[in-house]
């Protein structure tokens, strides 16, 4: 029998894969359709958006399933990700959007999802077992699997590359497909799909489970979890709990902080998941985690911008410094992500926390990661001083933060309005209407916010009735909030993050109106250090640096075209802001007629840079940038700079010295390098990340093309000098290259060893690439190995 959280029927939480949740819900949201958004950048961003997803071609999507399915596909295959071992992963992102349109009254959208849904139930037809997927090599795969005896990695089980994160994205696309458009056909076909999924792993033990979920698997709990509810049959929630990876679980349950060098997004859809089954089991301990989770994320590991990681990992969170040098700093995935987890858990817990940390990502990072003219799609947002982004096209780049920025524009508005029955919560200040149907009530919300700081809302209704209207009180509010009713001030008490409220009986054409005054603040990164970005009210400001080698600035198809490739430029000829930490945003001072520019002409040096303008991040595109600063005082700049210029030079001479680069242990190094081992293990040890074996690892190194042939010279493998070790083979080819013993020592130092290659093999990493392998001694292991170049003749 259906337990009673299960059974209720409670209102929907469109776009967002809640549309029924349990009877710990303290907080609803409102129906897409019943949110409009108002002119200003939203509603654009949702525009562009939309002629992005009408470029797409629904056959060329479904090719992957038509071929697994043993059918004639409609249309080749796209290109880029969905022709490199992630077929299908693209289109649950894409029904998910067109279901979000639909819901909205998109007639073209609704018909393009109508026959998707009819072509992914042929395919499941075709199958003949409830199996519907893209993954390439499904059959043979899912046997092994099924079977126990598989292979399993941090992105590979049995060599297939994330196999259970795709089809958490066709399990999602098909639940948001009957939850926010009511296909009914959507629905059989997830329910049959996760029979599928139960019979899979119902010969498997505990101990295989957990195995099986060391391979990214994406939100497959919370996906299973929300079957349950539609279905009011708890073996779903039970199947919920065994997709549920216990490594991360049990750490947080215990109040433990163990996200170090953990890859970021491979965890969070995990946590969402466990909120998930906390919400429908009643289980209080399972939500505690993901508040937790959320906690250390939000405030530890996030920054200005409301991003997290890099190079899709969590950087250690007293050392933020790897972000700040690489090209590949936080990922979008992660923040649509934490908006979800957030939503989640105020949903459960309305705490104007929650949504203060929303408004952040959405405002900064999630609108500067659409291009707001030809709508391409961000994966990295560097903060690399005076580094860019690359942005997707809808025929080339189908690359993660494609699916998941897809979906993003089509839910600006949700979260704008909750409520609870009485009480209707203001939780985003943007152009927008809202029809409370239950109440019968229009509230539109009249602003140019955040160009204005000031917003009004006009109340319509049939009848005068009495209920609560709560206003988010921003933490970055300067001053009090104040709120007038119909033009006379209503005396409010509030404090900054939380919600001011206010209990009347409400009449057809009452109006609210709040000044929502910004202030400039200057903040730190949260390891402590000297970089600070600026803000102002809910905004990171950023500056134009120029445009000069913005190489693949719109991204082609190929495997690594998501990272900007252009060249670093040195950070000790970067601007820093030079003053006391304390005084600097009092040097920070408006440009007269140029609403949100501000100039720190006072405080950058050197001198070429004080004319750069600040401006909110969201608006910087086709250019480098500044989003973080190095500070200094006065006395102390010239230290500083001279320290920087040392540690710069060196640095930048390894990277013209490099032909290629593989990080062991990272999720894109490792499939980009064609990492093949067995008895493999990966970590991470002073916030660098590792990998060594028991057996054989190998990865796939090639000099970029155009390189000429005889510049490839050696190879240097870097290793931790406390690690001792007898001897490991390191093989290049099949070719016995060196034998390498490590005496251990000294502590606490990273060492490079290199080895020269012969000629034949030097030209062989020019013209094919090479691939390059260690081998443990028998009942040994290798040392762990911290990097691998390939290096050019000096």
């Amino acid at each position: 029998m259906a337990s009673a959280v299960l059974a209720a029927t409670l209102p929907a939480l469109p776009g967002f894969g809640w549309a029924l949740s349990g009877g710990a819900a303290r907080a609803q949201v409102f129906p897409l359709g019943d949110i409009a958004l108002g002119d200003g950048v939203f509603a654009h961003s949702h525009a562009v958006n939309l002629r992005y997803l009408a470029a797409l071609d629904a056959d060329r999507l479904l090719a992957p399933f038509r071929i697994e399915a043993a059918l004639t596909p409609r249309a080749a295959k796209y290109p880029n990700w969905e022709s490199m071992g992630l077929e299908g992963h693209t289109a649950g992102h894409y029904l998910s959007a067109l279901a979000q349109e639909a819901a909205r009254g998109n007639a073209a959208m609704r018909e393009r999802l109508a026959y998707m849904i009819g072509e992914l139930a042929e395919c499941q037809r075709s199958n003949g077992n409830g199996y519907v997927g893209g993954v390439p090599g499904s059959r043979q795969l899912w046997e092994r699997v099924a079977a126990g005896g598989f292979d399993a990695h941090g992105f590979s089980l049995d060599g297939a590359w994330v196999p259970f994160y795709n089809l958490h994205k066709t399990f999602a696309g098909l639940r948001d497909a009957w939850l926010l458009a009511d296909m009914r056909p959507a629905r059989d076909m997830l329910i049959d799909f996760a029979d599928w999924a139960q019979r899979l792993v119902s010969g498997l033990d505990e101990t295989q489970m957990q195995r099986l979920l060391e391979t990214e698997h994406g939100g497959m709990n919370e996906v299973l979890a929300d079957v349950a509810a539609i279905t009011g049959d708890r073996r779903y929630l039970a199947l919920a709990r065994r997709f549920s990876h216990r490594a991360i679980l049990d750490p947080l349950l215990r109040g433990e902080d163990r996200l170090d060098g953990l890859h970021a997004n491979t965890q969070i859809p995990k946590v969402i998941g466990f909120a998930r089954i906390g919400e429908l089991d009643g289980d209080p301990r399972w939500i505690d985690a993901a508040k937790f989770f959320w906690e250390i994320v939000s405030q530890r590991r996030s920054i200005a911008f409301g991003g997290n990681s890099v190079r899709e990992h969590f950087n250690p969170a007293d050392d933020f410094r790897p972000m700040v040098e690489s090209r590949e700093g936080p990922e979008t995935c992660n923040s649509y992500n934490m908006l979800r987890l957030t939503l989640l858990l105020h949903r459960l817990d309305p705490q104007a926390r929650y949504a203060d940390f929303y408004e952040r990502v959405l405002f900064n990072h999630i609108l500067s990661s659409q291009h707001p003219e030809h709508g391409g799609l961000v994966y990295f947002t560097p903060i690399r001083p005076r580094h860019y982004r690359v942005y997707s096209q809808p025929q080339q780049c189908f690359w993660c933060c494609v699916g998941t920025g897809m979906e993003n524009p089509g839910r600006h508005g949700a979260f704008a309005y909750t409520h609870d029955g009485d009480t209707l919560a203001v939780n985003l200040y943007m152009a927008s209407t809202l029809q409370w149907r239950a109440r019968q009530v229009t509230l539109r919300q009249q602003t140019r916010f955040p160009d204005e700081a000031q917003t009004t809302l006009h109340v319509s209704t049939r009848k005068p009735q009495r209920f609560t209207l709560a206003l988010r009180h921003p933490h970055w509010l300067a001053g009090d909030l104040q709120v007038s009713v119909n033009g006379r001030r209503w005396p409010l008490a509030s404090s900054p993050s939380s919600y001011a409220r206010i209990t009347r009986t409400w009449s057809d054409g009452d109006r609210v109106q709040l000044r929502l005054p910004m202030h400039t603040q200057v903040e730190n990164l949260p390891d402590g250090s000297d970089y600070v970005a600026v803000t102002h009210g809910p905004l990171m400001l950023g500056a134009r640096t120029g445009s000069e080698d913005l190489q693949g600035l719109i991204a082609d198809d190929g495997r690594g075209s998501h990272i900007a490739p252009g060249p670093y430029l040195p950070l000790d000829r970067a601007p820093m802001l030079i003053g006391e930490r304390s005084t600097l945003a009092a040097g920070i001072e408006p440009v007269p007629g140029r609403p949100l520019t501000f100039s720190a002409r006072k405080l950058i040096r050197p001198g070429e840079f004080r004319e750069l303008t600040l401006e909110p991040f969201f608006r910087l595109h086709d250019s480098r940038y500044m989003a973080y600063w190095r500070t200094a005082t006065a006395a102390g700049y010239p230290a500083v700079l001279a320290q920087i210029e040392a540690d710069e030079r060196a640095r930048q001479a390894r990277e013209a010295q490099t032909l290629d680069r593989v990080q062991p242990g990272e999720q894109q190094p490792e499939v980009e390098h064609e990492f093949h081992g067995a008895d493999t293990r990966a970590g991470t040890h002073l916030g660098r990340h590792w990998r060594d074996s028991g057996k054989w690892l190998s990865y796939r190194l090639k000099a970029p093309a155009g390189t000429p042939a005889d510049t490839a010279a050696a190879l240097l493998l870097t290793f931790y000098g406390d690690d001792q070790n007898d001897g490991f083979a390191l093989h290049v080819d099949d070719r016995p290259l060196a034998t390498i013993t490590l005496p251990g020592s000294p502590r606490d130092t990273f060492v490079d060893h290199a080895f020269v290659l012969p000629d034949d093999l030097a030209r062989a990493a020019v013209e094919r690439g090479i691939t390059v392998k260690l081998s443990a001694q028998p009942d040994r292991r290798t040392a762990r190995l911290f990097e691998l170049r390939l290096l050019k003749s000096q």
